[in-house]
């Protein structure tokens, strides 16, 4: 639009004769900041009504420069396979984690986000799950779950620990492949170190020999998860799970959540057709410790619930879900224990529990086609929902 001279000159004069009433009526005399006030209005009225080209010369190249990062960013998205991860964005597509959803986001100290997250025992699932937060947007985007849809949930970074450079390197390759490599770290590290007998915290006087700081020491955050954690501990380090709460509060800001994943243990049998998953479990024990090795220890909710409470964190709310098997889930637990048949003292012993094996197929095979749906029931899995309070140091 084409301004004349004379309409310029009408609209500096107005905003001159402002400032300078403003100085001298009482009803208008603010203060000398509405002088500088006027005249910024009279500046970027200039602007405005003159059309300075330099300065739409730079609007020009901010909005150049702002497509082209998003061009990039979209990019970039079309490039990712988020194939793995498209299940999380349905409220039906992971019943734990849609669980821990819905309870962050009826938090009202967090309001729907995770803040700064802590996986304190990482895995492939556990990481794929942060990567459908961390990509949410998107998901619900290019998806059509409608009501189905899970919540629109954020989190601003991530910090992954394991104790085994084998998961690290995965988790780390796949946050990767993800695209949510530069949303946070992956360090590999063992939660016992620093923790005195009594289960005192000992910040700030690592044992360790570069007299290196403990694992995260100074660093808190919103939101962390146990993931089956505490049932791995024994094969990394025994006889420390009823410590490993004292050692993960101090990381847990106040007001913020400990989500606790866990297997309620197998019994050693039952009295039911579901008794070949514990004939099985038994089995697959056998040959993790006859091949040296050390067996995952689960433990129940109700322990759970208590070492969470003596490490001085509330039990908000917890939830079971019940574990059906199927065939196929059984035969992925025995050949669990058919991969450590080379590690055993002898061959004749190897030969010898691979017919065991072989047989515990057949038979869960059998059992499996005598339900009506092909799985029987047995045990569940459990989410415990803890909080630091408030005023807590």
């Amino acid at each position: 639009m084409t301004i004349s001279r004379s309409y310029q000159s009408i609209v500096l004069l107005f905003v001159s004769r402002l400032s300078a009433a403003a100085l001298f009526t009482p009803s208008l005399a603010l203060s000398t900041s509405v002088t500088h006030h006027c005249n910024s209005i009279r500046s970027s009225s200039q602007l405005r009504l003159f059309g300075s080209s330099r300065f739409r010369k730079k609007d020009k190249q901010l909005d150049h420069q702002m497509e082209s990062a998003a061009d990039a960013a979209t990019q970039k998205m079309a490039q990712l396979d988020l194939s793995l991860i498209k299940k999380f964005a349905h409220k039906n597509g992971d019943a734990l984690f849609g669980y821990i959803e819905e309870c962050q986001v009826d938090d009202p100290n967090n309001k729907g986000s995770f803040g700064r997250f802590l996986d304190a025992g990482t895995g492939s699932h556990s990481l794929r799950w942060m990567a459908s937060i961390l990509h949410r947007e998107h998901l619900l985007a290019n998806t059509s779950n409608g009501a189905l849809s899970s919540p629109n949930i954020s989190m601003d970074s991530f910090t992954a620990i394991t104790a085994d450079e084998n998961m690290r390197r995965r988790v780390f390759n796949e946050a990767k492949e993800l695209g949510i490599a530069d949303k946070g770290d992956v360090i590999i590290g063992n939660w016992n170190e620093g923790v005195g007998k009594d289960g005192t915290v000992e910040f700030g006087a690592s044992d360790t020999s570069d007299g290196s700081k403990l694992l995260l020491e100074g660093q808190q955050f919103d939101t962390i998860l146990a993931d089956y954690l505490v049932g791995a501990i024994d094969g990394f380090s025994p006889y420390f799970q009823d410590l490993i709460f004292n050692r993960l509060v101090p990381h847990l800001a106040p007001g913020g959540r400990l989500y606790v994943i866990g297997l309620q243990p197998i019994p050693d049998s039952v009295n039911s057709p579901a008794n070949i998953m514990c004939k099985i479990r038994r089995v697959r024990d056998a040959c993790i410790l006859l091949a040296n090795h050390r067996c995952y220890r689960e433990y129940p909710l109700d322990w759970i619930e208590r070492h969470l409470q003596k490490s001085g964190l509330n039990v908000v709310q917890s939830r079971t879900y019940p574990i059906r098997y199927d065939h196929a889930t059984m035969v992925r637990q025995i050949n669990v224990g058919r991969s450590k048949l080379k590690l055993f003292p002898t061959k004749g012993m190897a030969a010898e529990m691979g017919k065991v094996l072989d047989d515990l197929e057949k038979e869960s095979l059998e059992v499996t086609r005598k339900q009506a749906d092909g799985r029987i029931t047995l045990g569940y899995d459990y989410v415990v929902v803890a909080e630091r309070p408030v005023d807590s140091d």
